[in-house]
């Protein structure tokens, strides 16, 4: 974090926002699970052989975005902290390592797949994201709010994938981890990147996704590359002060 800020300041999307494009040094955290990680994008392969080594995953939306804020200020910096298999009980646990250590501008935050495939109760899992975003606040950390998806379920819709998740008896749709995002997003004042809609809009219009999934739960280049740019959108719409 920089030094000088002003207390009312500190943590604010329009502040950290200034100091990206006044090219002052920025750090942001992307942290999350396998879809933060960069499973299934290109590179994805040799950065499993390399000892899951997310840098190989030059396809990622996390690399992408770290490109592309380079070439707005090269002082931008992006550090990748998504951790396959992580539900949002172990990205609480671990923030103060993954995140609070690196002190960055902003956060870009997503958790709830695992929680809802293990399943985690979703009042868990939604107390376990206001403890993540309180935090975030406490130590002046700005945030940013993404959805991931859609999934390919036998309950909801498969988007033509032919091993949609068997998930009639989990005591949640996956739309209510979205949506508590979404919540949190209005309630907080905090930027969200509503990727799973806009994915869902593109199919609705027309556009065959099916191709775009490794399995029920993973895109592969394609869904990163909607991310990235939901993101990329989210972050361009944020004025400076």
């Amino acid at each position: 974090m920089g030094v000088g800020k002003k207390p009312a300041e500190i943590g604010g999307s329009r502040y950290w926002k200034s100091r990206l494009m006044n090219g002052e040094p920025v750090t942001v955290v992307a942290y999350g699970d396998s879809w933060t990680y960069g499973s299934v994008a290109e590179g994805w392969y040799e950065a499993k052989d390399a000892g899951m080594n997310a840098e190989l995953i030059h396809g990622s939306w996390v690399l992408k975005l770290r490109r592309h804020l380079q070439s707005l200020n090269p002082k931008a910096v992006v550090h990748n902290c998504g951790k396959g298999g992580w539900t949002s009980a172990n990205g609480s646990d671990s923030f103060e390592r993954n995140v609070g250590s690196l002190r960055p501008d902003l956060l870009v935050l997503n958790f709830g797949i695992n929680d809802w495939k293990r399943p985690v109760p979703l009042n868990d899992y939604r107390a376990n994201m206001e403890r993540m975003l309180t935090r975030a606040e406490e130590l002046g950390i700005a945030c940013l709010l993404w959805t991931s998806g859609p999934l390919s379920t036998m309950s909801g819709q498969t988007y033509g994938w032919t091993e949609p998740v068997a998930d009639a008896a989990f005591p949640a749709t996956f739309d209510r981890f979205n949506d508590s995002l979404r919540e949190f997003a209005a309630a907080r004042g905090i930027p969200l990147a509503d990727a799973e809609r806009e994915i869902v809009a593109e199919w609705r219009s027309g556009t065959d996704i099916s191709g775009w999934f490794f399995d029920a739960i993973h895109f592969t280049q394609q869904g990163h590359d909607r991310i990235f740019d939901c993101i990329r959108r989210t972050i361009a719409s944020i004025e400076s002060c």
